[in-house]
């Protein structure tokens, strides 16, 4: 749940702000991506390839002359970067300035196959790809939501194309273009859609999602990988005056201080709205004993604890409709207070 991108204006925190402020709750974490502006001059018989293809600020990116008719091999190849030179050879290495800083590069050939000249103008721009899952995270939840069987998966892509000036190209005058492993997604491409909803893989596989971005004078590409998993069951004790204590997940054993007490399983990360959502279906056991779950709440559990002891409580949900959804979960819970109280499921008696 981790993601900050290279660019100075924003950290992982303030982006999950920004993207709660536009869509409405939605925390997204930055996966980030490099890309630059690369303007060619030069003859058909001279031309310069970099990698990597997408340099970012303060980067160092490797240059080399191409040509299909001279012979580089046996010419003087020498190179410029701002009108100074820095080597000579078929490839040199150069270091970018800051996003938006211009860096002017020549490179000049001479021999006994011909002469000839090239020039490209690097101007360093940076892409921040966020995504998250549809899937059900509790509130106030600061992490990000992972895909699990069914969901979805929805992407922004925030450009920095910076001008000489110091302004931004907004984001609505750019034309991007969506792939998943490769395939456009031509109905969810275009200008202005910085934005994507995709399906989440199959259980257990991955996806590349891909956004190639790309206006006059600037261009630039990002891509994350994406894997889909298993929910996961979390219990937390379900306060009478409180509520739910999500600060305070049960571990694999853990005490409780009231003699009757109840108990919330939150499925993170399930296609669902709710924990009580009726297409999720609850089998609770106590000790070896099944117990019917609340058709109201199912996702919750009152155990009164008869006298001292530890209470084995396991869950399972199931989602009839998915056969690929599947989450359980064991917790072991030490009753120390006696003493009998109201309703709730009886255990060691």
């Amino acid at each position: 749940m981790t993601g900050e991108g290279d660019c100075p204006r924003y950290n992982a925190i303030m982006l999950r702000t920004l993207i709660a402020l536009v869509c409405g709750g939605i925390l997204l974490a930055a996966s980030p991506a490099l890309a630059q502006q690369v303007n060619f001059t030069g003859t058909t018989a001279l031309t310069i390839s970099a990698s990597p293809a997408h340099p970012g600020p303060n980067s160092t990116v490797e240059l080399t002359a191409e040509s299909p008719l001279l012979d580089l091999a046996a010419s003087d190849i020498k190179w410029d970067v701002n009108g100074s030179p820095v080597g000579s050879g078929q490839s040199v290495q150069v270091k970018l300035g800051s996003l938006g800083q211009r860096t002017d590069v020549v490179v000049s050939v001479s021999g006994g196959s011909g002469n000839d000249s090239a020039e490209v103008v690097l101007v360093p721009t940076s892409i921040d790809l966020l995504w998250e899952a549809d899937s059900y995270v509790p509130p106030f939840y600061l992490g990000r939501a992972l895909p699990g069987s069914g969901s979805a998966i929805r992407l922004l892509a925030i450009p920095h194309f910076v001008r000489p000036d110091g302004s931004e190209v907004a984001s609505s005058g750019i034309t991007y273009t969506w792939k998943v492993n490769g395939a456009v997604l031509k109905a969810q491409s275009g200008v202005g859609e910085s934005s994507v909803v995709v399906p989440a893989a199959i259980l257990y596989g991955s996806d590349t999602v891909t956004v190639d971005a790309a206006t006059t004078g600037f261009s630039g590409e990002a891509s994350v990988v994406v894997r889909t998993g298993d929910p996961q069951l979390v219990l937390y004790d379900d306060s009478p005056l409180f509520g739910i204590l999500y600060h305070r997940a049960l571990g694999s054993s853990s005490g409780a201080a009231e003699a009757v007490t109840s108990f919330a399983a939150v499925p993170y990360f399930v296609d669902a709205p709710s924990p009580n959502d009726p297409n999720l279906a609850y089998a609770w056991s106590v000790n070896g004993s099944a117990v019917t779950a609340d058709p109201q709440d199912p996702s919750e559990l009152t155990i009164n604890a008869q006298s001292q002891g530890i209470a084995q409580v396991e869950l399972s949900v199931s989602k009839p409709s998915d056969p690929f959804f599947s989450a359980s979960g064991a917790w072991q819970v030490a009753f120390s207070a006696a003493g009998a109280g109201a309703g709730g499921t009886n255990v060691f008696h």
